[in-house]
Parts: C-alpha cells; structure tokens; sequence
C-alpha cells in the first residue's frame, strides 16, 4: 500500500517539522508534499535534512502553481466575520493536488498542517482493502458556521449535508481522497472554472468546508468508499488549541528547539509531561507563527 500526503502550508512555523515526523513516525508515506508560499519552500528545503523522515520524501510546491493570484482577485470580503482568502485558497489547493500533483498515489491523505498525531488510526486496512479516516472534531465553532457550511455546500453541488452516523462533524481535519471521486465532484462543480466558482462563494457565504462538501459527495455518489472511524474512538481523546499562544508559549519555553524546528521526540516528551501522562490521541495548534 503506497500512500502520499498533501499538507498546505500557511507559512513555515516551529511545529512543521511536529507534524511531518509524527506522519512519518506512524504512516512512513512514500512522499509529504508540502504546498506552501515560495520563502517558506525554500526555508524547507533548508532545514528537512535535519528532520527524521525515514525513506519518506519531503517535496515542498510553491502554491502559486495553483493560480493564487488570479483566485486572489476574485476572493470577496464581505465583513469582518469574512475568513481570509488564505483560509479559502487552502481549501482548494487540497481538491485540485490531484490535477496538480501528476506523481500523486491513488488514494492520497490530505492533512492539516497543525495536526499532531499522538496515537495511531491504521489508514488503511490490510484486510479489508479499505482506506478509513478518523473523525476527531466534536461539532462546529457554533450554529453560523454549521449554516453556512450547509448553505454554501448546497449551493455549490446541490446536495444536503451530512453529518457522521452517531456524532462528530465531517470536519476532521484530514481526509482520504480518492482521485475518480474529486475529479467527479470537480465535473459536477463546474471542470474548467471549478476554482473560481468555490472562490466565488467568498461573496455570499461566510464559510464553507472542502471536508464536509467531498464527504455528503460520496455519501451521495461513492457510499462504499466512505470508511472512517467513529469520534468515540479517536475524536474524544484529542485536544483542539483553537486560541493556541498559551500553549505556544509553553513549548517555546520548555522545549529544546533547533532553528530547523521541533522534533516529534521532544514534542511527544513534552506532551507526557504537560498533561500527566494523560492518554491524548492527537494535539491540534491553530494559528501557530
């Protein structure tokens, strides 16, 4: 089994080297690309060598390949509950890696880039030939997001969303993609303009969600291919820094840090200590510099 991630990058930060060793450590993929700004890709590719990677490749993109600029000109802020076009452009780099990205394995993991996991969830079963995600978030922000995410979802594809069996959002913060099924989300999205019509939104609709829209897809058109493992299982023993410069400022204090990042070793000791040898399944950073 041949697996590849694709993990979009705000910009290179202290817990970058976290998150790739942690992968590494559990899911030895055959290659991280990394799409980020063209600073921090040269940034990467200064300091990976220093990084426990195993035989995995570490292959960093300058995103501009996936027309920044010109999605930037029709990116709309309507007010201040708007989300940056970053947050938005994010969202399509993860849906179009798969035109991008021509070396890409069939399926491939789309993961956050402040997603730390401390435990692992098998991706694939041996047995059972399935790919299978976690779901690791409770429910939205709150009842305006959830609204939006529907209502821009619905507009886009024409469908209802969906929400796991028992509880959790489809909002995991990774995902499997499987090319047959975004490259036909893409069709019925619009093929050519498929870009501009998701950035278009940014218009009308204050949030939408690229999990959510591929997971009610396949609900839809690819039931059998959409596995993933109940919040009870990994979702409820992870812990989601949504206001993180607290705990930022702990690990910058305790941790012994190279300029080239944090290790996953010293992360994972730091954990330990930190929370008491609590078991936590995975540590989510938002919004790290």
């Amino acid at each position: 089994m041949v697996l590849d991630f694709v993990i979009p990058l705000k910009q290179n930060n202290v817990i970058l080297r976290t998150v790739v060793e942690g992968i590494v450590a559990f899911y030895s993929p055959r290659t991280i690309y990394i799409i980020t700004d063209s600073l921090s890709t040269l940034e990467i590719l200064e300091h990976f060598i220093y990084w426990k990677k195993g035989k995995t490749n570490i292959v960093p993109i300058d995103e501009n390949i996936f027309r920044k600029e010109d999605l930037e000109r029709k990116y709309t802020w309507i007010d201040e509950k708007s989300r940056e076009f970053g947050w938005w452009f994010q969202q399509i780099i993860k849906l179009d890696a798969v035109n991008r990205i021509t070396t890409l394995s069939d399926p491939f993991v789309v993961w956050d880039a402040d997603l730390i996991p401390l435990i692992k969830w098998n991706l694939y079963n041996e047995e059972s030939r399935e790919y299978r995600f976690a779901i690791l978030q409770e429910c939205a922000k709150n009842v305006f997001n959830q609204e939006q995410y529907h209502a821009s979802i619905n507009h886009l594809i024409g469908l209802e969303t969906i929400e796991p069996v028992l509880n959790g959002t489809f909002v995991p913060h990774h995902f499997i993609f499987h090319h047959t099924v975004i490259r036909e989300l893409i069709e019925r999205i619009g093929s050519v303009n498929w870009q501009e019509k998701i950035i278009a939104l940014s218009a009308t609709y204050y949030r939408f969600s690229e999990y959510k829209c591929v997971a009610t897809f396949m609900q839809t058109y690819f039931p059998e291919l959409l596995k993933y493992y109940p919040y009870t299982e990994f979702g409820e023993k992870g812990i989601r820094f949504r206001e993180s410069l607290e705990i930022q400022g702990k690990i910058r204090r305790k941790c012994d840090m190279k300029e080239w990042g944090l290790g996953y070793e010293v992360f994972r000791e730091f954990v330990k200590i930190e929370f008491e040898d609590r078991e936590i399944s995975y540590l989510q950073i938002e919004h790290v510099v």
